[in-house]
């Protein structure tokens, strides 16, 4: 009994600390610049993502909503919305960009 009782404290301690993780990969040659991610209820810049590189955002959600990803490539725009951020809730995103300008999403169970 104690031992489902100790289960079931850490388990809720866990819900409420649910960290969502963003790997941002550049699988090109090319810098990509003024990279934006917007994810539960959150703002990240990130200058310069330089070709083949990688960097990784670890945060909690404040706030209920989808993702959203911006960045330019060669002074060109581009975006792309992706997932569904809650504060209940953990995800794992792997975000590819490329120099194709193509932005890929990849959720990472």
């Amino acid at each position: 009994m104690k031992h489902i009782l100790i289960t079931t404290i850490v388990a809720a301690l866990l819900v409420g600390c649910a960290k969502n993780d963003i790997k941002l990969t550049n699988k090109g040659a090319k810098d990509w610049q003024e990279i934006e991610i917007k994810a539960g209820g959150q703002l990240f810049e990130v200058k310069k993502l330089k070709g083949r590189s990688t960097e990784t955002l670890r945060f909690k959600s404040k706030a209920e909503d989808g993702g959203q990803v911006s960045g330019k490539l060669d002074d060109l725009a581009h975006k792309v919305e992706f997932g569904y951020f809650t504060p209940n809730l953990s995800t794992r995103h792997e975000i590819i960009f490329d120099d194709n300008g193509m932005i890929t999403i990849v959720e990472v169970p």
